[in-house]
């Protein structure tokens, strides 16, 4: 059963994940759901990847192409796509200054973002 959460992601921790990305897993105690902030600036390392979940991400603030089964998704606050379970995805933020904050929904949980994210707040301790 789901655990009661709640919180303010703005007094969370970013977990690094790669050159340019970091990331923070919200609402650890849904069952049934994988919810996640990004922030991604110019010049981060792109990584091409699919996975067997689907996927819906939104852009709150600045802006990305979003590529998805290779055709790109220019996103700006308030955009999103949807990305369907085992299709090639990438962000890229480019010719910008301000980095892309976005929020990542997966229908199917990822378990592997939650031990990610509690394994680097347990490394804070």
């Amino acid at each position: 059963m789901s655990e009661i959460m709640a919180g303010n992601w703005n007094q969370m921790r970013w977990r690094p994940v790669r050159e340019g990305i970091k990331q923070v897993t919200l609402a650890m105690g849904a069952d049934d759901v994988t919810v996640t902030l990004g922030q991604v600036t110019a010049g981060h390392e792109k990584k091409p990847h699919s996975h067997p979940e689907e996927q819906v991400a939104l852009v709150l603030e600045g802006e990305c192409d979003y590529w998805v089964d290779g055709t790109p998704y220019h996103l700006t606050p308030g955009g999103f796509v949807v990305i369907p379970p085992n299709v090639i995805h990438y962000v890229d933020v480019h010719d910008t200054d301000i980095p892309c904050f976005q929020m990542d929904i997966f229908g199917t949980p990822r378990p592997e973002f939650k031990k990610f994210y509690q394994d680097f707040l347990d490394s804070l301790k």
